[in-house]
C-alpha cells in the first residue's frame, strides 16, 4: 500500500528543525567564533571539533537505545527519542549564537567552557533526532522507490532549510549599512546572529510538532502477521533499467525478499559489524558528508580571507549552493531512470572535481564565484542523497536494527568531519603568512576536498559489483534452506532456484 501524501510530506518536515540549527553550525560557527567572539583559529577549531565528537560518541548509543527500547508508553521509540532530541537542541542552541557580553567579559574562559558544555548538549540533541528521523524511512514503507523518494523529499527540505538561514541571514547583513561598505565581520554583528537563531527556533519548533502529528510509527516489532503478510507478496511493481552507455544496474521497485519464508531471520548488530557491504557505504557516506560540509564551513572564510568578498556574500553565495542543491536533487529522479544510482554518483564526483579546480584559481570575479557556489551545491547534493539511499538499500526490511546502521554511519561522519576541521584549523598557525591566510583557504577549498571526492570514487569502485542489502547473514539462510530442501529442489524452494537472467538484488527479484 502506496504511502499517504500527508504522511510523506509530515515526515519530510521532521527535520527541518535540525536542518536549520545545522546550516546555522557548519556556515556560520567558526565564522562567529573567529570574527565575532574573536577567538583564536585553533580553539575555534576545537569547539567544532568537540561538537562533532559528542554527536559521534551520542549516536551509536542513541541508536542502540531506539532499537531497543526506551519509548514514552505506545508512543514509539523513534519519535520518542525525536522529543527527546528536540527539547534538549530547544535548551542548548540559543546558547551557542546569542552571545552574552556581561557573562562574556566576566566569566572570560568561563564564557568558553559554557559555550563547550552546550554545543555537548545541542549535539545529544541533535544527533537523537538524527538517527530517530532517518530510522523510520524502514519502518515507513518496505517499497525501494518510496524510501528513496523520502529520502529525496528529506533532502529537498533540508536545502529549503538551509536556503531559509541564508535568506535570513542575508536580510540580517544587508540592514544596517550598505553593501558596498562593510566587507569584514566583527564583534558588532553579534545582533544579527541573535536575530538568526531566533528564527530558527520558532520555525523548527512549528515544523517539529507537525512531524509528530502525521507521522505513524509502529509502537514495537512486526507481529508475526504482519511478517506473514510482507513475506506472501508475489508481485513485482516496477524494474527500472538503465539506458544510455549500456550500464545495467537494478532500479526496481517490489516486494521485499526479506526472510523468504525464514522467520527466525534477524540483522543484529553484531552481524552489522561482520558485513563487508556496511563500510563499503560507510566509507561513501562519510565522504559524501565531508565534500559538503566542509565547501559549507570553509567557503564564507574563503570569501572573507581569499577573496575580500563584501559581507553580504557571506549569505548569497551559501543561497546560491542551496539553490542549486535543490535543482539537483529534483533532476535526480529522471537521472536515475537513465543512468542509474551508481552511476549519478559518479556525475556527482566529476562535478565536484571540477568545483574544486575551479577553486584553486587565485582570482576570480564575483559572477565566477556563483558559479562555483552552483558547482559545489549540485555535488554536495548528488553525493548526499545517494549515500542516503544506498544505506537505505542495504538495510532492506530489516528495521529492527536500522537505527544502529544509521547510527554507525552517522558516527563516522562526524568523527571524520571533525577531525578535518580540527586538522585544517590547527594548520592555521604554520600555513599562513601571519594573520594572511589567503592562500591556505584556497588550497582548503580545492585540494582540501579533492581529498574526500576520491574517497567517494573509491567507495562507488568497491561498491559498483555489489547487490546492495544481500547480505552474508541473508546468503547463508538462503544456502541452508535450499540445502535442507534436497538437491533436487521441491516446489516449495522454487523461488530462490533463480534463472541465468534473473537478478537477485535489494528488496526485488528482477529480470536482467
Amino acid at each position: 500500500m502506496a504511502l499517504d501524501k500527508k504522511v510523506k510530506y509530515g515526515y519530510s518536515v521532521g527535520h527541518i528543525f535540525n536542518d536549520l540549527c545545522a546550516s546555522m553550525w557548519f556556515t556560520y560557527l567558526l565564522v562567529y567564533l573567529q570574527y565575532v567572539l574573536q577567538l583564536d583559529r585553533g580553539l575555534s577549531g576545537f569547539l567544532l571539533f568537540l561538537g562533532q565528537v559528542a554527536d559521534a560518541v551520542s549516536t551509536p548509543l542513541i541508536a542502540m537505545q531506539s532499537d531497543r527500547g526506551c519509548a514514552f508508553g505506545s508512543y514509539g521509540r523513534k519519535k520518542s527519542w525525536h522529543v527527546i532530541g528536540t527539547i534538549c537542541v530547544v535548551l542548548s542552541f540559543p546558547f551557542i549564537f546569542i552571545v552574552c557580553w556581561v557573562c562574556f567579559g566576566s566569566l572570560g574562559q568561563g564564557y568558553v567552557l559554557m559555550i563547550g558544555v552546550m554545543i555537548c548538549l545541542f549535539q545529544f540533541g541533535w544527533a537523537a533526532v538524527q538517527v530517530s528521523h532517518l530510522a523510520l524511512i524502514p519502518d515507513l514503507t518496505d517499497v525501494e522507490a518510496e524510501r528513496d523518494e523520502l529520502n529525496i523529499l528529506r533532502y529537498v527540505f533540508d536545502v529549503c532549510s538551509d536556503m531559509l538561514v541564508y535568506l535570513v541571514a542575508w536580510m540580517a547583513f544587508s540592514k544596517s549599512r550598505t553593501v558596498e561598505e562593510k566587507t569584514a565581520i566583527g564583534p558588532e554583528d553579534a545582533g544579527k546572529f541573535q536575530t538568526i537563531t531566533i528564527s530558527v527556533m520558532i520555525v523548527g519548533s512549528v515544523f517539529s510538532v507537525i512531524f509528530h502529528v502525521f507521522t505513524p510509527e509502529r509502537s514495537g516489532r512486526w507481529t508475526a502477521e504482519e511478517e506473514r503478510e510482507v513475506l506472501s507478496t508475489e508481485t513485482v511493481d516496477e524494474v527500472r533499467a538503465s539506458t544510455a552507455a549500456g550500464a545495467e544496474e537494478e532500479e526496481a521497485t517490489a516486494r521485499p525478499i526479506g526472510q523468504l519464508g525464514l522467520p527466525d531471520f534477524r540483522m543484529h548488530w553484531r552481524d552489522w559489524m561482520n558485513e563487508p557491504q556496511f563500510y563499503k557505504v560507510m566509507l561513501l557516506y562519510a565522504n559524501a558528508r565531508l565534500v559538503a560540509n566542509l565547501a559549507n564551513i570553509y567557503m564564507p572564510i574563503f570569501l572573507q580571507e581569499s577573496v575580500h568578498a563584501r559581507e553580504s556574500m557571506i549569505a548569497l553565495i551559501p543561497l546560491c549552493m542551496s539553490l542549486s542543491g535543490v535543482g539537483a536533487s529534483f533532476l535526480l529522479k529522471g537521472m536515475r531512470k537513465f543512468i542509474g544510482k551508481k552511476a549519478c554518483v559518479v556525475v556527482g564526483i566529476v562535478i565536484g572535481l571540477v568545483a574544486a579546480t575551479v577553486s584553486a584559481l587565485p582570482w576570480m570575479p564575483e559572477w565566477a564565484l556563483y558559479c562555483l557556489s552552483v558547482l559545489w551545491g549540485v555535488s554536495g547534493s548528488l553525493l548526499i542523497v545517494l549515500s542516503l539511499a544506498f544505506t537505505s538499500d542495504i538495510i532492506g526490511v530489516r528495521t529492527e536494527s536500522s537505527s544502529f546502521v544509521y547510527g554507525s554511519l552517522c558516527f563516522g561522519d562526524k568523527i571524520v568531519n571533525g577531525l578535518a576541521v580540527f586538522l585544517i584549523q590547527e594548520l592555521t598557525r604554520t600555513a599562513c603568512l601571519g594573520p594572511d591566510c589567503s592562500n591556505y583557504y584556497r588550497h582548503v577549498m580545492s585540494l582540501g576536498i579533492f581529498i574526500p571526492l576520491m574517497l567517494c570514487f573509491i567507495a562507488m569502485c568497491l561498491i559498483s559489483r555489489e547487490r546492495l542489502g544481500h547480505t552474508r547473514k541473508l546468503a547463508k539462510a538462503y544456502k541452508e534452506r535450499e540445502e535442507s530442501s534436497g538437491s533436487n529442489g521441491s516446489s516449495e524452494s522454487s523461488e530462490i532456484l533463480l534463472s541465468t537472467n534473473t537478478n537477485l538484488g535489494y528488496g526485488t527479484v528482477t529480470k536482467v
